[in-house]
């Protein structure tokens, strides 16, 4: 009995010694890895979200810690997006070339203007230019991420404390692409009842919209979570946050055509995320 008893003070006593390691850290930096879904919040009823996107998320993190109960985090992680959307009420189309979609409205390129406006009405306009009607399309994003958090911390209870996290994830464009499936339009034909063609169905893969995506994409958000010090200064830290995202997600360009005449796509975006990190 005076055996166990012992072991359990010591026992007790390492584990306080191993504890305090880790909090005795101003500094913890290590590496991050996510997975999150997407909502993707509409401004235009012509396109619409088409079920829940991913985010899977890698980088580095550092804890930087003002007293043990308070400290900020930041880092730089990498954000591999998918979005999903599909056409609203109205057949939605774009005009493409090769892997470029084509901006719609008017502007002005080196000087020279240009207008690639779809004519649905013209025979020429059809058969002279790639048309392609989008029914569903799966956008794929990478950002470059900032995370500005605040975080409150417990006193660690054993091996573990608790937190909480408030602050913004700020993110930049790297790349997008999108893989869209639908129709192209082919053969069209002058008839008495108007112009008639035939939709082939097809998908476009790896399409770019230059300039379409906005390049910076920030979201405020709450987390939690438990910090696990597993040995020495060296902890496994698991969270889960949302974040509601308050700016747009596209320019305010226009890519697509309805029976309502030219639009652009217009949402934000909210996440919840689920993330595990071991700082040392």
């Amino acid at each position: 009995m005076k055996k166990l008893i012992l072991g359990l003070i010591v026992s007790v006593f390492a584990l306080n010694i191993q504890a305090q390691e880790a909090a005795d850290k101003k500094i913890q930096a290590g590496i991050i890895a996510g997975y999150g879904m997407n909502f993707q919040n509409m401004g235009t009823d012509r396109l619409q979200s088409n079920g829940i996107g991913s985010d899977f998320t890698i980088g580095a993190n550092v804890t930087i810690g003002f007293s043990e109960a308070l400290a900020f985090n930041t880092g730089l992680e990498f954000d591999f997006e998918s979005l999903k959307y599909k056409a609203g009420t109205n057949s939605v189309y774009y005009s493409y070339d090769d892997k470029s979609i084509l901006r719609l409205d008017s502007y002005k390129e080196n000087g020279d203007a240009i207008d690639n406006s779809i004519n649905l009405d013209n025979v020429d306009a059809i058969n002279d230019n790639n048309y392609f009607r989008l029914d569903q399309r799966k956008q794929e994003v990478v950002y470059l991420t900032i995370p500005t958090m605040l975080v409150f911390r417990t006193n660690f209870i054993g091996y573990f404390r608790y937190f909480g996290k408030f602050g913004l994830r700020t993110s930049f464009a790297l790349s997008s692409k999108s893989t869209d499936i639908g129709s192209d339009l082919q053969n069209a034909i002058n008839t008495p009842n108007g112009v008639e063609f035939n939709e082939v169905g097809s998908s476009n893969k790896d399409m770019k919209s230059d300039g379409d995506q906005f390049f910076i994409k920030s979201a405020v958000g709450l987390s939690g979570g438990a910090e696990w010090n597993f040995t020495g200064g060296t902890s496994l830290v698991g969270e889960i946050g949302y974040f509601y995202g308050f700016t747009p997600l596209y320019w305010d360009r226009d890519y697509f055509v309805d029976s309502n005449g030219e639009f652009a796509n217009h949402a934000t975006q909210s996440q919840l995320q689920l993330k595990v990190s071991i700082l040392f």
